[in-house]
């Protein structure tokens, strides 16, 4: 944990205790990544999103919370294709800021998708433009915060954020739905502007907002939301009612029918889905019974009736021959990101088999006939025997599983641009699951048990101190090649070398003995930022700080520091490199001002954490963390949470300024310490 997370946390800790706010009332995240996939206990907050694919790309939150981005476009400039799975963070997105909430995208076929990311500081995107959000709202394809239009609510209040081909939805924690479309009748409320979030409205009398709502989905032609009560609604330019009805567009909300095949009382949903394209819909619920229904479209079988009739009336997926149903399922995942039109759907029982029906372009679901049409059948290739699956997500040409005692996830499907994290751009397809080529995961909800090692992030430089992310903890490490680890995964690179090998043997748990190993290249000395002028001056209320650098390598970005000794120094802002790409051998200038009052008050902060830095080192200590919090919530809190005025401030006070360069692999190196001069 960085300096700068752990006093952002303990500020807002510290103002909660001593103005009796809750830790609801500031930190309202309603879900739980945890909940999710065969760990669900709630049905009411489930998240879908641990693992986002779309045509060639996915996302994945993992267990410490880092969220992960590979495959197609996925890369900050939107256009290139990242090949192994790149953090999402400042180092790898330049302006990207806050803590990660949620994360959504869409895709049209190959070499068209968009990405957007929710911050505690708001909503940014990136990719093809068009293909997610407007055009009209983002001025490039490379990584960009989006200012206009606002978000509807505090980022903390957003339950869900859900991404299709021209549609982004966005779920309250208060169960209200908002959605900013490029389609008038996706958009819930009847209303025009596709660079407008609006509220979805029901189509009952006085059009009343659609509310309670716990899971919103979707796919390119219809809206699907589940409500606390059960009931399930539905709006867009491709809907079914399950009432027997036709297809038809719908411009608000409407409730759909939950009678179950040749009755037998209602349909108590679980989990709800669709899979399609802008002209055909397919809708699925998972039932709290562990039976999936389907209604809608059904030309590739994706019904999974084992016919291709439209069905106006909701049947159920059956298994096996005869009138046997697919039964004890506990997650469903339909292809429902992508405007391709491959409809597929896998899905996992409670004891972790993978059943998979619909279209299998290019062995998508892993079956041996590429493009066929299938009904829903188990196991797809790869993963015969006795083997447990955890979690599963459908893509628009691809499948990913994960896979109990495997420290890599399984792929299946077209392999392209990265798409596999295999460090390849190869144009290939993956017939059945391939666990052997991919890179390490550890989803949320999903940890396979295996012990998994994560190559560490950016330009790796003799000299180097890296903290390597690894799970579970307990196991041993070991190196050959010119450096040093600690057993709590510390990395210390001693000479320059291609090949430093480290490896993980993690052998407690249900999976024995496992091992993870990652190969490390080292390059030269890291040479830092070379600083030339550094000044600091005070003038009225405003604090003012130059700096100029001579030369920057792989260079990030500025973090400026206070101090009230020039011992003891607290982040007050930051600056991004003005260096391309990180790498400069010109004179570059900066500059950064901040009120004196607002700088000085930091300090108060920083004092406070002195007393118990060294106990954070261990992450696992919570108990004696929380404890030390409230000693110094009690000590020093009360001038932390404040609000200072200038007139308060005493004059002679002293104010010692430094700037800390750091490097997109998290070097850094720091200017020489001045004293800020009153002017």
């Amino acid at each position: 944990m960085t300096q700068r997370k752990i006093t952002a946390a303990l500020s807002a800790i510290f103002c909660m205790m001593l103005l009796g706010f809750s830790p609801s009332t500031v930190q309202a995240q309603c879900t739980n990544c945890g909940n999710s996939y065969l760990k669900v206990t709630d049905w009411k907050s489930i998240e879908y999103d641990n693992m986002l694919s779309t045509f060639h790309s996915s996302i994945t939150r993992q267990a410490d919370g880092r969220v992960l981005v590979w495959g197609e476009h996925s890369k900050s400039n939107g256009s290139g294709n990242n090949l192994v799975p790149a953090e999402l963070n400042n180092a790898n997105y330049s302006g990207l800021t806050g803590n990660i909430l949620k994360f959504a995208a869409g895709s049209n076929s190959q070499d068209d998708v968009q990405f957007v990311v929710l911050t505690t500081d708001g909503l940014y995107a990136w990719g093809d433009e068009g293909v997610l959000i407007s055009g009209s709202i983002t001025s490039s394809n490379s990584f960009q915060k989006i200012t206009s239009p606002s978000l509807p609510v505090a980022p903390e209040q957003v339950k869900m954020l859900f991404g299709t081909y021209q549609t982004l939805a966005l779920l309250t924690c208060t169960g209200n739905v908002w959605v900013l479309s490029q389609n008038q009748n996706m958009r819930g409320d009847n209303g025009g502007g596709s660079s407008t979030w609006h509220q979805v409205t029901q189509s009952t009398s006085g059009n009343p907002a659609l509310s309670n709502v716990v899971a919103v989905r979707g796919a390119p032609g219809g809206l699907i939301a589940l409500k606390e009560d059960g009931t399930v609604w539905t709006w867009g330019d491709v809907t079914y009612l399950g009432d027997g009805s036709n297809d038809n567009d719908r411009s608000r909300a409407t409730q759909m029918t939950l009678t179950k095949p040749q009755g037998g009382g209602n349909i108590v949903p679980k989990m709800i889905g669709m899979t399609g394209a802008t002209n055909f819909s397919s809708y699925y619920i998972l039932g709290q019974d562990g039976y999936v229904y389907s209604l809608g479209s059904n030309s590739q079988r994706q019904l999974g009736d084992r016919t291709t009739n439209e069905r106006e009336e909701w049947v159920r997926v059956k298994s096996g021959s005869g009138n046997n149903y697919l039964s004890d399922i506990a997650w469903i995942s339909p292809n429902e990101h992508d405007n391709y039109g491959r409809a597929a759907v896998n899905a996992i029982t409670s004891l972790g088999k993978v059943w998979a029906w619909g279209n299998n372009e290019r062995n998508m679901l892993g079956f041996s006939d590429d493009d066929e049409n299938y009904d829903p059948s188990t196991p797809p290739g790869g993963l015969t025997g006795n083997y447990e699956v955890v979690a599963v997500e459908t893509g628009g040409h691809t499948s990913m599983v994960v896979k109990k005692c495997s420290g890599q996830f399984g792929y299946v499907g077209h392999r392209v641009h990265g798409s596999m994290a295999d460090d390849s751009n190869d144009n290939e397809d993956e017939p059945t699951y391939n666990f052997s080529a991919t890179s390490v995961m550890d989803i949320c909800a999903a940890s396979s048990g295996a012990a998994t090692l994560f190559p560490p992030q950016g330009t790796v430089h003799v000299g180097d101190q890296i903290q390597l992310d690894y799970t579970p903890a307990g196991g041993t490490f070991t190196v050959d090649g010119p450096a040093t680890i600690s057993q709590t995964g510390l990395l210390t690179v001693t000479g320059k070398s291609t090949g430093i090998k480290v490896t993980y043997t993690y052998s407690g748990g249900d999976c024995g003995s496992t091992s993870s190993e990652i190969v490390i290249s080292a390059n030269d000395i890291f040479l830092p930022a070379s600083f030339d002028k550094v000044s600091a001056s005070i003038r009225g209320n405003q604090l003012y700080v130059n700096f100029t650098t001579l030369t920057e390598q792989n260079n990030s970005h500025f973090e400026i520091e206070a101090s009230a000794d020039g011992k003891e120094f607290v982040k007050i802002g930051e600056v991004k490199s003005k260096a391309e790409n990180g790498y400069s051998n010109v004179p570059l200038s900066y500059e950064f001002s901040l009120s004196q009052s607002s700088a000085t008050s930091m300090l108060g902060i920083s004092i406070a954490l002195l007393g118990f830095v060294a106990l954070l080192v261990n992450r696992r200590n919570k108990w004696m963390l929380m404890l030390t919090i409230m000693l110094g919530t009690g000590i020093f809190g009360i001038s932390s949470c404040k609000k200072q005025d200038a007139a308060s401030i005493d004059n002679s006070q002293k104010l010692f300024i430094r700037v800390k360069e750091v490097t997109k692999n998290g070097g850094t190196s720091d200017s020489k310490v001045i004293q800020a001069v009153k002017e």
